[in-house]
């Protein structure tokens, strides 16, 4: 019977010794032991590089590299840099401050063994507050859908996240064949989002619906996932239109240089619904700049179906009606 492949763990910090302890150890205690934990500190000013080497100092049985640098990168540009350092055929993603489940990189690497196809997984989570206690579960706090959840276990995942993402990158586990066709992670994509969008393309994206991480969510999270009050959705979308679709356009830059490289790998349908996603928001982005003449173009869009297919159906549309300059 072959080995199990081996597995990295990538874990990127910033001034995360509050948490950091609990989740290396969460870590050291898997089923299935990692080959290599790779840490990157993105220029932390606590005691987070001392912590980690204290707890993963004089570790026998895996390899450890800590690195970190002066100028801080982001949370995107530290996870790629830390990916080139990585060795193994799989790589886990951690944070710096949740809790795995003792099988989660068990499960996680089944799927990948078990689909050769298959290039990212990712999973459920318990989203918990400071102190751990449970508040909600991600798929939830996210509100996802039945048909989300059938796109994201069967391989179509790509008409999902082109509306928007639903891939928490320390729930997931990818194949560092990935790598070759999603880095560098372009201007205006967060790392997960954009490695779930490329291994979408290749129909490669898996669910597995379990709570395999408790993620912690706390004022200090660089990045997070909570369920949105009536006060925060309605702040958002109060938010000006010019800063709305710059962001827009960056990310779409990316798409837009996707499509002109034609890789071998893009299938012309696919190809076909990135130029659709462009379109569609370059298209939202010209809307008049007054509220009253964008009622009926919005409309006839929404009921034409661009809305559902690009957008995230009548929540954009209420923003590009209420949006202002």
């Amino acid at each position: 019977m072959d080995k199990a492949p081996l597995v990295s763990v990538v874990i990127c910090t910033y001034n995360g010794e509050k948490y950091l302890r609990a989740q290396l150890e969460t870590i050291l205690q898997q089923t299935r032991v990692p080959s290599e934990i790779i840490l990157s500190d993105d220029g932390s000013s606590d005691g987070t590089l001392a912590l980690a080497r204290t707890v993963l100092g004089g570790r026998s049985d895996l390899s450890v590299v800590v690195t970190t640098r002066d100028a801080p990168l982001g949370p995107a540009g530290n996870f790629s840099s830390a990916f080139g350092l990585a060795t193994s055929p799989l790589i886990a993603l951690a944070d710096q401050d949740d809790l795995w489940h003792p099988k989660k990189l068990e499960r996680l690497g089944q799927v990948l063994e078990q689909d050769e196809t298959a290039l990212l997984v990712h999973s459920d989570a318990a989203l918990v507050n400071e102190s751990g206690q449970r508040m909600d579960s991600l798929s939830h706090a996210l509100a996802m859908t039945r048909s989300e959840r059938r796109a994201l276990c069967s391989g179509g995942a790509l008409e999902a996240l082109l509306r928007r993402n639903l891939v928490t990158g320390a729930t997931t586990m990818i194949r560092s064949d990935l790598l070759r066709d999603a880095l560098p992670v372009p201007e205006g994509w967060v790392h997960d989002e954009w490695l779930a969008l490329v291994a979408a393309l290749h129909h490669g994206v898996r669910f597995v619906e379990e709570e395999l991480i408790d993620y912690r969510q706390h004022g200090a999270n660089q990045i997070g996932a909570t369920r949105l009050n009536a006060a925060e959705a309605g702040e958002r979308l109060r938010e000006g239109r010019s800063s709305f679709f710059a962001r827009k356009a960056a990310r779409n830059r990316a798409l837009s240089n996707l499509v002109a490289l034609a890789p071998a790998w893009l299938q012309p349908g696919d190809k076909d619904a990135l130029i659709g996603k462009c379109e569609h928001d370059e298209w939202r982005s010209r809307l008049p700049r007054t509220h009253l003449p964008r009622v009926l173009p919005v409309l006839s869009r929404w009921f034409s179906g661009h809305y559902s297919r690009y957008a995230r159906g009548l929540v954009d549309v209420l923003r590009d009606l209420v949006l202002s300059d």
